[in-house]
């Protein structure tokens, strides 16, 4: 969806197209789900969260400016209803699935990787990422939202960015490495 295109629905929404607003939860629900499940590592949570995102953006589309994308301006909603929950959430316990050590038989990591299966792994290695870093690299890889947007998303600066993406990739490879081994140079 280009950019004028969101302005004109924007615009149909401020004056009374409720239902246009559907059209902009569809084209950025699973990204904002993906963003927030990356957060809370709960899927009920997440969709609880990226719901009651959609909603506040609703509700306050008349302060948005247009200055940042629509996409920009519902991620850093949601990134902030996320962080807030996992602030509130703070002494509960957080169950993490296991990381698979063994392979089908006659398999090697090799031959899964050359079957197609390098986004799940890549997936599975993600939620393994502590803080915020599974999230930037969502953002930038997934999302492929340049590194002002995500400054922008997550209040941080854009070196700030830069350095905290560099370090997700450095512990991305070693959770991949430890997950697949030797065969994870491939993948990187």
């Amino acid at each position: 969806m280009k950019t004028e295109d969101e302005k004109h629905i924007i615009k149909k929404i401020k004056q009374g197209d409720v239902s246009a607003y559907s059209v902009l939860i569809d084209k950025y629900r699973k990204m904002v789900y993906t963003l927030v499940l990356q957060i809370l590592k709960n899927e009920s949570d997440a969709e609880e969260v990226a719901q009651d995102a959609f909603f506040k953006a609703y509700k306050a589309l008349d302060t948005f400016e247009g200055r940042s994308s629509f996409s920009t301006w519902i991620y850093r909603i949601a990134y902030r209803q996320a962080i807030s929950k996992l602030r509130r959430a703070k002494n509960k316990e957080v169950s993490f699935e296991t990381i698979p050590t063994q392979f089908p038989e006659n398999e090697t990591p090799g031959d899964i990787l050359l079957a197609g299966d390098r986004s799940k792994y890549l997936k599975e290695g993600l939620k393994k990422i502590k803080g915020d870093e599974a999230n930037l690299l969502t953002l930038f890889y997934y999302e492929e939202k340049k590194v002002e947007e995500i400054a922008e998303i997550t209040g941080l600066s854009p070196s700030n960015v830069k350095v905290k993406l560099f370090r997700a990739r450095q512990n991305l490879l070693k959770i991949l490495q430890s997950m697949l081994q030797k065969e994870v140079d491939s993948l990187i």
